[in-house]
């Protein structure tokens, strides 16, 4: 049985945000901070995951003996200095504002703190009073963990059925997957070999924003 959709729940960081070279930036500055000459081969390892995981990453594979809390404050330092910068990803506030003008409830949904998911709510002026959204500090455990996924059902008023969600990473794909909810995986890179493989069998991918809309047009009946 296919239930009515009543809300979609957007990935931020590339899915509506064109920001995940700023993020790999951050962490080479972090790491050459600490004397460490790193370059874009750590971007598959830290691709979807949560700072903590990312600094985990780096302790383990560079010896990294600073406190996360320092590091994190240093990778925070360096990103908020570039984000009012930051742009979205091509046709995804056109697709956002489509779903907004439906009058469908939206939420965001990131693995990313609060400071960072804000600057970028900021720079894509998407910040409203009644948006609901979702950091790594609103959680226990991030994405591909569903809680951050589940949450944002429950403050929307919704079952996680109801919700459909769009992203860009297996990771974040998995954690609405395993919350019970309809999957749009847009990949950033849709024409590499394999990207739409990398994602659960449950997920719809799309190759662009027009897809993208067209795949989310059908869902989005008027609300009563």
């Amino acid at each position: 049985m296919t239930h009515p959709i009543k809300a979609v729940l957007w990935d931020m960081d590339g899915t509506l945000a064109d920001s995940e070279m700023l993020h790999l930036r951050t962490l080479l500055a972090a790491l050459e901070h600490h004397g460490i000459t790193a370059g874009e081969e750590l971007h598959p390892l830290i691709f979807g995951k949560t700072g903590r995981e990312v600094y985990a990453i780096c302790r383990d594979r560079f010896g990294i003996e600073t406190d996360y809390s320092t590091w994190a404050k240093y990778r925070a330092h360096r990103y908020l200095g570039e984000a009012p910068d930051i742009q979205a990803r091509p046709g995804a506030l056109e697709v956002y504002r489509m779903v907004q003008a439906r009058g469908m409830p939206q939420a965001i949904v990131s693995n990313a703190s609060r400071m960072l998911l804000e600057a970028n709510l900021r720079a894509l002026s998407l910040q409203e009073p009644q948006l609901v959204s979702i950091s790594a500090n609103d959680v226990r455990r991030g994405k591909p963990d569903p809680e951050a996924y589940e949450r944002a059902a429950y403050l929307l008023g919704i079952a996680a059925h109801e919700a459909i969600v769009v992203e860009d990473s297996p990771t974040g794909a998995s954690a609405a997957i395993a919350a019970g909810m309809r999957v749009l995986g847009w990949p950033a890179e849709p024409a590499s070999e394999d990207a739409a493989r990398r994602f659960h069998p449950a997920v719809q991918t799309v190759s662009s924003a027009r897809e993208l809309a067209v795949a989310l047009g059908p869902n989005l009946a008027s609300p009563a």
